[in-house]
């Protein structure tokens, strides 16, 4: 595994269950570790989590729409989303 390879950035609730992952990007892996350590992404009831195993795996992971709530985060640490809701995928060319 490299610092390069794609990894799933989702929302871990601390007080509910759920069978699939809310993700909001895609990112590489030294960027997944960026965001999820900086304390600005846990909260009382929510943190951001990283994943690198089944991310493609449409019945586990299900895209959410960025609300906006860590910008501040992605812009601190200059992240670079590979894919989101928001951003499709781009294709190699």
């Amino acid at each position: 595994m490299t610092g390069t390879d794609e990894d799933a950035v989702f929302i871990a609730s601390k007080h509910t269950t759920t069978t699939y992952r809310r993700v909001l990007w895609l990112v590489t892996r030294e960027d997944a570790k960026k965001i999820c350590n900086d304390p600005r992404t846990s909260g009382t009831h929510s943190m951001l989590c990283w994943a690198d195993h089944d991310i493609n795996d449409p019945e586990l992971n299900r895209y959410v729409r960025d609300s906006g709530a860590h910008d501040d985060v992605l812009r601190a640490h200059d992240i670079h989303i590979i894919h989101s809701a928001q951003h499709p995928r781009l294709e190699s060319r």
